[in-house]
């Protein structure tokens, strides 16, 4: 697979002011049509938020330059790791939803993201990568 293509400061700042369901469409695209997504992780485990109520969730980028943003505070050091989109759809998700995982789909530095059940997302991106093939 090729690297990820680089994002200029604009189309990058644009879609980080964006209102979460923006940025989850974005995410939903773009993960079908490069087949691949990020999430942040250092030298031993990937990193998940927390909801309000404690619940584990775990935070998911369309680009490893969003990612990177992220990779501030309590995740500073942290790094974007890339996950195959059909790995992630028929391994992660399965697993993650009978765990009682969330995903949180694409957070800012500002925003948690847009928290939605593993198997409601594996869904969204099988709708979408029907569309590709």
């Amino acid at each position: 697979m090729a690297p990820a293509s680089e994002l200029n400061e604009s189309q990058r700042n644009a879609l980080l002011s964006s209102p979460g369901p923006a940025r989850f469409k974005h995410f939903i695209g773009r993960a079908a049509d490069c087949e691949r997504l990020w999430g942040l992780r250092d030298a031993d485990a990937w990193v998940f938020l927390v909801d309000d109520t404690g619940a584990p969730g775990f935070p998911v980028w369309p680009h490893p330059d969003y990612a990177t943003a992220c990779a501030t505070g309590t995740w500073g050091g942290c790094f974007p790791a890339e996950i195959d989109v059909y790995a992630f759809t028929e391994k992660w998700l399965p697993d993650m939803a009978a765990r009682e995982v969330s995903v949180a789909v694409f957070p800012t530095p500002t925003a948690s993201g847009v928290w939605i059940k593993s198997e409601e997302l594996r869904q969204y991106l099988l709708d979408e990568l029907e569309k590709y093939e």
